[in-house]
């Protein structure tokens, strides 16, 4: 997103602004999903252009107050029954004021927002039972296995008396967590989702934006704008000193967060001749955001557990490790990566001439993008644990070959103090930074060839160098030698040698004919590469971050007893740039000849002019995603039942942990049917009707994450139907100014004229297809490290019941089955990814307005406003995990095991708010 000419993108999380203007401050938005003008760059998906107001001759402002509460809102769905409506306060003020200093010269506006918000928000999770953390796992129909029997392959075990631990078995680490973990407390849910947990979630945010413009001369136009965002939020963790993962899905991450953001863009408009315009932009954004969890300053792996080689002697180092138990609400410190202290610059320098002659309008510049990141956040790529440290608890210690593993044996991995993996991430510095630089340039000619054909053709070039350190170069391992190079140390030099492209030429061509005047042909095509920066992928890695990533032997192995604690990182001297690393450590790397992707996307379209001031539009729009990036296990076991045996670089070298090549791996395709229907505003009402038909196949969902087949030999497993496909998307959308009132054609006049005058209705209908998932199955029946099973399906089809709740599947779930493969009879499930699609959604959001003309000058408005005016809850897909299902088990409630049970509700972009809820504003503007 660009506001006043420059980017406001976040370097570390570029799928979000870093700053979003106040609403009293937008003059205009532009969006541009297809077929960029070659001016549009450094933007995969979308360009979005804001323009922030200016003040004027005359004085002008405004002020508004948007409240909601519990009161004014539905019951949510999810709630456990018997459960209050939670607490929510809810209130938006603020106000914009814009005029002149200088009449004819200089001019001023500002704006502000703030949105304190106060909400008792909640959460389900699953927990244990009292008979589970006593060791009794009696209450399952799957077997579970004594690990101190057998082979150490998982063979031949034999199971422990009725499914109980003894006591003396049981570590007396994870006792203790046993012990402070609460029971369920949902009594209408089985074993899973079956606590709820609630707190007080805060949130303050406070933005303004300010905005100078001065006319020293008639040719030249000077603006400055300055804008700034403070937030502050508090977002518990559930399981309160035990800590969890954050009650509010609204808030994004647990504890205590607290930032700001400061935004500028500094412009100038000079007439060099009445042809020929010259414009320049510079931009500077800087992004502050820290979140910190609970009991910081407390070493409780360490101290409380006695756990070696948890926590450390900085604070960021403290706190709970994270407890990982399959089938189980994390406990302890709930992500990998906090706590985090952000502060990441970025800086642009824009310079563009517009040059009109005759039917031709050239317009040509150059764009320099420069962003960074200074950062505090013990986080990295291929690590499975944060800055404390934390143990992963799989179910194949107490499984054997041949039989579905489920939550039991994941709960009796933990008693047993039997981690299937342990990690922890050493930060070496205390804090680390990196810097990337964009450069583009392009021209672009509008001819107007004729009044009813006008074509845009246009050229862009783009270059990504290799990012770097504010200091030396970035970190990279060489897959060859099994060394980490240390670019710009030694003989290293300072892009680590990788080669990135200098001829990313993107072509823009696109045409407008009129061959009547009430008939449009619209068409258009361009390539866009892909802006992703390898700065966020290669933020951390080996040896500024020691990424411990230690797996178990095969799947029904362990690494060692909990009590053993975790190894001490052993941090290693630079040297001369080229280092060892050792197998258990994880690192991140790029091929040498790092080829950026590109998309491709081209539009036909056709418009109409209709009767009745109707427009219609129907078109076809695609785009290809060619050479897309994301990230790759080159160390993913690549054979099937080969456990760790099948990894490259075990083979090779020893190496058992994750190793990510960022890399394209494959292509996504968009085909669409777009089509549009528009009544224009006149005699008091508008109409907008928009359809989408459209598919989206790919091998991942985006540029920022991985696929779920890593092996290359299977690696087509992954081309299926994307998650966040939608086949069918339709939105219908009017305003309604009721013809009543002064002017109108009915009661225009007297008392009832003003009581009935001034109101409009609006609406916004939305319906969209359900999301693709697919069913999982027990990794145990694959054993091939670094990709995902899948369930087989059984039945030749599958009955979609279409019930949401728990004990009512949303689909037949006989209808698939869990995997148990002997020894050398291991495969994936017949099934791919992505075969099923969940509940679609409707919602209906309604709004009445009411304007008082007070004088001629001042107005106010009166608002009430319903989202999802009939409470049709947003349904989520249903747990997908086939070994979870117990067919056996009489009780409904732990048949299924949250195994085809819809349990919760979608995020329609609502701060976590799903169910129907009315607001209420009143605006004054002059």
């Amino acid at each position: 997103m660009r506001i006043d000419g420059a980017s406001s993108n976040a370097p570390w999380l570029p799928h979000i602004t870093s700053f979003v203007p106040t609403l009293e401050s937008i003059d205009t938005v532009n969006v541009v999903t297809n077929s960029f003008d070659a001016e549009q760059g450094l933007a995969g998906g979308a360009a979005v252009n804001v323009q922030i107001r200016s003040g004027t001759n005359d004085l002008h402002g405004s002020g508004f107050e948007y409240h909601t509460d519990s009161a004014l809102k539905a019951k949510p769905w999810i709630l456990p029954q018997g459960a209050r409506k939670p607490k929510l306060v809810n209130n938006e003020f603020g106000g914009s004021l814009g005029g002149p200093i200088k009449k004819d010269k200089m001019f001023y506006f500002v704006s502000y927002e703030g949105t304190p918000n106060r909400e008792f928000a909640s959460r389900l999770g699953t927990v244990p039972t009292p008979l589970q953390k006593r060791g009794d796992l009696s209450e399952s129909t799957r077997v579970i296995y004594d690990p101190a029997t057998g082979s150490p392959d998982g063979s031949n075990r034999t199971p422990f008396a009725g499914n109980v631990i003894p006591t003396a078995r049981i570590s007396p680490i994870t006792k203790k967590l046993a012990d402070l973990t609460p029971g369920p407390n949902v009594a209408t849910a089985g074993f899973t989702q079956n606590y709820f947990a609630g707190g007080s979630y805060i949130f303050d945010r406070h933005r303004a934006d300010t905005k100078l413009n001065w006319n020293p001369t008639a040719k030249l136009s000077l603006f400055g704008r300055y804008s700034l965002l403070h937030y502050d939020m508090v977002n518990p963790q559930m399981f309160g000193s035990l800590g969890g993962p954050e009650v509010s899905s609204a808030g994004g991450n647990a504890g205590d967060a607290f930032g700001n953001t400061h935004s500028f863009t500094g412009a100038a408009t000079y007439i060099l001749t009445p042809n020929l315009i010259m414009d320049a932009y510079y931009g500077y954004t800087l992004a502050d955001t820290a979140v910190e969890q609970a009991r910081l300053d407390e070493k409780l792996g360490l101290d409380f557990l006695g756990i070696p080689g948890t926590n450390g002697t900085r604070r960021f180092e403290g706190g709970w490790p994270r407890f990982s138990v399959s089938g189980y609400t994390d406990l302890g410190t709930p992500n990998d990566f906090q706590p985090y202290y952000r502060s990441d610059p970025q800086h642009q320098y824009v310079a563009n001439l517009n040059w009109t002659k005759g039917p031709h309008e050239v317009r040509f510049g150059f764009d320099i993008y420069l962003t960074g990141m200074n950062h505090l956040q013990p986080e990295a790529t291929g690590g499975s644990h944060g800055a404390s440290g934390g143990f992963t608890f799989g179910t194949g210690p107490t499984g054997t070959v041949g039989v579905t593993s489920d939550q039991f044996n994941g709960y009796g991995t933990f008693l047993l103090g039997l981690p299937t993996n342990v990690g922890k991430i050493t930060q070496v510095p205390d804090g680390y930074n990196t810097r990337q630089k964009n450069f583009s340039l392009y021209v672009r000619d509008r001819w107007n060839v004729n009044r009813k054909f006008t074509l845009s053709y246009g050229l862009r070039w783009e270059y990504y160098p290799f990012p770097t350190r504010a200091d030396r170069g970035l970190e990279w391992y060489n897959s060859a030698t099994n060394k980490m190079h240390i670019c710009g140390v030694g003989q290293v030099p300072e892009d680590c040698g990788v080669h990135v492209s200098k001829r990313n030429f993107a072509p823009r061509i696109g045409f407008a004919w009129r061959p009547m005047e009430t008939f449009v042909i619209r068409a258009g095509y361009g390539i866009t590469y892909d802006p992703f920066s390898l700065q966020r992928p290669l933020r951390t890695n080996y040896p500024l971050l020691i990424i411990q990533n230690i797996p178990a032997p095969n799947s029904f192995a362990w690494v060692s007893p909990i009590a053993q604690g975790i190894p001490r990182a052993v941090i290693p001297d630079f040297g001369n740039g080229i280092i060892d690393i050792p197998g258990t450590y994880a690192a991140i790397t790029t091929p040498t000849d790092y080829r950026r992707g590109y998309i491709q996307s081209w539009n036909f379209t056709l418009q109409k002019q209709l009767k009745w001031g109707f427009t219609g539009q129907a078109g076809y729009v695609a785009t290809r995603s060619t050479r897309q990036i994301g990230y790759l296990d080159i160390n993913a076991s690549q054979v099937i039942g080969s456990e760790n045996t099948g990894r490259p670089l075990n083979q090779r070298f020893g190496r058992l942990t994750a190793t990510t090549m960022i890399t394209p791996f494959g292509t996504t395709m968009y085909d669409s049917l777009q089509a549009q229907l528009d009544r224009r505003f006149a005699a008091g009402l508008s109409l907008a009707v928009g359809y989408t038909w459209g598919k989206v196949i790919g091998f991942a969902d985006n540029s920022d994450s991985g696929p779920s087949v890593n092996a290359i030999p299977y690696f087509n497993r992954n081309r299926v139907v994307r998650g966040y496909d939608r086949t069918h998307n339709l939105h219908v959308s009017n305003i309604w100014e009721l013809p009543f009132g002064k002017g109108k054609n009915r009661v225009s006049s007297g008392p009832a004229a003003a009581i009935l005058g001034g109101w409009q209705i609006n609406n916004l209908l939305s319906f969209y297809s359900g999301q693709p998932f697919g069913i999982g199955a027990d990794g145990n029946s694959l054993r091939m490290p670094g990709s995902s099973q899948t369930a087989d399906q059984v039945k030749s089809n599958v009955q979609i019941l279409g019930a949401a709740g728990r004990g009512t599947p949303y689909f037949d779930p006989d209808a698939f089955a869990n995997l148990s493969t002997a020894r050398g009879q291991e495969r994936f499930g017949n099934t791919a990814f992505n075969i099923l699609r969940g509940p679609g959604i409707a919602n209906w959001d309604f709004g009445v307005f009411r304007r008082f003309n007070v004088t001629e000058r001042w107005k106010i408005e009166f608002r009430m406003e319903a989202f999802n005016f009939t409470n049709t809850p947003h349904f989520s897909n249903p747990g997908t995990n086939v070994a979870s299902y117990q067919p056996l088990q009489t009780d409904l409630l732990r048949r299924y095991n949250g195994y085809g049970e819809i349990t919760g509700v979608t995020n329609i972009g609502r701060d976590g708010i799903d169910e129907r809820m009315f607001r209420f504003g009143l605006r004054f503007s002059f």
